[in-house]
């Protein structure tokens, strides 16, 4: 048994001799440039949103009527677009409402929006050049749901704080 732990050891040492050599057998190897190239990124901006200010059910002006379900608020705003880079690719949405204080009312108040890019409507955009710029008409709607709301959601105040408009970058190769 003895011979066989010996003989073991002595192949378990050679090995991680044979091993701790490998690193330095050496081959030859070379090394070439390239050119470089001046690299500039593109841009994704919207710029400020100037509006016509909300509208109670697409008639008057909307100052601070009572809601009730079923009623709807629109806001026509214009925002400027800078959309610049080959594969550019952005999608248009309209984030959740920041309210001062939730209640049983701001659950009940769902926004959506619809947006014309350029006169066109689109939920994506797509830049093929390094100079797209344009604007973005959204008109945002803030439904009061008559199909969720209850009477708890009588007789309350949201002070509706801000309603974002993203573009969230794609990249598009197509």
């Amino acid at each position: 048994m003895k011979n066989t732990l010996k003989g073991s050891s002595a192949a378990l040492a050679a090995a991680i001799l044979l091993l701790g050599g490998a690193g330095s057998l050496a081959y030859w190897n070379d090394a070439d440039s390239i050119a470089g190239a001046t690299i500039n990124s593109g841009q994704l901006e919207l710029g400020t949103a100037t509006d016509s200010g909300w509208v109670l059910d697409g008639g008057t002006a909307y100052t601070n009527q009572k809601l009730v379900p079923g009623d709807t608020l629109t806001k026509t705003v214009t925002i400027d677009l800078v959309a610049k880079g080959q594969h550019l690719g952005a999608d248009l949405a309209v984030g959740t409402p920041s309210w001062a204080a939730s209640n049983e009312l701001t659950g009940q108040l769902a926004p959506t929006a619809t947006f014309k890019v350029n006169g066109a409507t689109k939920t994506h955009i797509k830049s093929t050049d390094d100079t797209g710029t344009g604007e973005i008409v959204a008109t945002v709607t803030v439904v009061f749901d008559g199909a969720t709301a209850t009477n708890a959601s009588q007789g309350l105040t949201a002070a509706l704080n801000n309603i974002a408009i993203t573009a969230t970058q794609t990249h598009d190769t197509s």
